[in-house]
């Protein structure tokens, strides 16, 4: 397995290819000092980006990551998975960051009155049915046993439903 890894200072880029797959984790703040040129374009079947640890883009930084995304699209077939609930708002104000690429798996937030915030992995192939009714899947708190409350607009989160799930076209 080959490893490299691109740091911008807010946003390290860990890559790791097999012989069908380049995996491509993604770790910090998409910014200004992010330039898509300095990352490499990996030829496989398979391209998948891990986006849990993206904190947040601004300007500058999507425009960069849309050029990544449509050079990155043509290489393979592109998955986006365990989107962040940044990632999941940015693919929602700006359809383009998804390029040619699916959503896989994506955090969506949930409120608890025991405990506060918490994000839940939800996997796209399980809940596709209530995700393109824009409807939120349900999730019990680990602490207290009651049902999660969904903690954003369903209609506005679940948006990039129809555009992004791989199933959906």
């Amino acid at each position: 397995m080959l490893t490299s890894t691109v740091d911008f200072g807010n946003l390290t880029i860990d890559i790791q290819q097999t012989a069908n797959e380049v995996v491509y984790k993604f770790v910090g703040e998409v910014d200004e000092h992010f330039r898509q040129k300095d990352v490499p374009r990996v030829k496989k079947a398979n391209i998948t980006f891990v986006l849990e640890d993206i904190a947040t883009f601004n300007s500058c930084g999507i425009r960069e990551w849309i050029y990544l995304v449509r050079d990155i699209s043509e290489l393979g077939a592109l998955k986006f998975t365990k989107c962040s609930v940044a990632m999941i708002d940015q693919i929602n104000m700006v359809p383009d960051s998804l390029g040619k690429g699916t959503v896989d798996s994506f955090f969506a937030p949930y409120y608890c009155n025991c405990g506060g915030e918490v994000n839940r992995l939800i996997n796209v192939g399980d809940c596709l049915p209530l995700l393109l009714r824009k409807n939120a899947p349900e999730f019990k708190c680990e602490e207290c046993g009651h049902k999660l409350e969904f903690d954003a607009l369903e209609e506005s989160y679940f948006l990039f439903a129809e555009a992004a799930l791989p199933e959906a076209s």
